[in-house]
């Protein structure tokens, strides 16, 4: 059985908003972890469906949070987490029965490392299409937000579907954090508070399938593209790009 080097405790959070469909695989993946979670949190976002109930049959805690938004509903889910890592996963993701154990190992390995400190550990996603489809679509999908986010950060950017940051990070920066900005995503906001001297680990092998949901329709793909330059335009105007780049050393003199 897999033991991590440091004890460390999980809560898992979950936004939610009329998922019921998904949500039982979801919680039924995490609920076969190798290595469990101390907690799972579902926070319903105003569901009109009966994904509370679901959530609560699954033995998940289930927080409310009626003002809509997923930047709301992460916020809600992380105050209310009581684990020292936070983890943020989407309704719609099953988790490799090894995900929480790969995700301790990554912590581990991401505590050992020299240079600057780590506050949030990411992975992937990958796209539940069939054979080469699949992989070719979360490749390129996850690639281009990896390198265009990735390069206005100057770290890698946390990823929505798959990603968690330390508790007493979450507090020292959740201030900071405009959740009333429901238009932004809210990985990418928090991932701009990453401070100088702090980084965001990539862990190429946490995967988890996501439903593909997200790449139908042309108006639903170029909502997230807007929604997108939205976050990064409004996060440059209190960390000017220039500025960031060489608080991290990647401009030259």
């Amino acid at each position: 059985m897999f033991v991590p080097v440091a004890p460390r405790s999980i809560s898992i959070v979950i936004p939610c908003l009329n998922d019921a469909e998904l949500l039982p695989r979801c919680l039924d993946s995490l609920a076969e972890q190798s290595v469990p979670a101390e907690e799972i949190i579902v926070v319903d976002n105003g569901s009109t469906d009966d994904s509370a109930a679901v959530a609560r049959a699954a033995g998940a805690r289930v927080i409310p949070e009626f003002r809509r938004g997923i930047t709301w509903a992460t916020r809600a889910g992380f105050d209310a987490a009581s684990g020292d890592i936070l983890v943020r996963i989407d309704a719609d993701v099953v988790a490799p029965r090894d995900y929480l154990a790969r995700l301790h190992a990554a912590w581990d390995a991401a505590d050992a490392a020299p240079g600057r400190d780590v506050v949030g550990v990411t992975g992937v996603g990958r796209f539940e299409l069939p054979g080469v489809l699949g992989v070719l679509a979360s490749s390129l999908y996850l690639g281009a937000y990896r390198a265009s986010v990735g390069s206005a950060l100057g770290h890698n950017p946390l990823f929505g579907t798959n990603y968690s940051i330390k508790a007493t990070w979450w507090r020292e920066i959740r201030d900071l954090v405009d959740s009333a900005d429901t238009y932004s995503h809210e990985d990418m906001q928090i991932s701009f508070e990453v401070r100088p001297h702090e980084t965001v680990w990539f862990q190429p092998d946490l995967t988890l399938d996501m439903d593909p949901r997200a790449l139908f329709g042309a108006r639903q793909i170029a909502r997230r593209f807007s929604r997108g330059m939205h976050t990064i335009l409004r996060a440059w105007r209190k960390h000017p790009p220039h500025r960031r780049l060489a608080q991290r050393g990647l401009l030259g003199e």
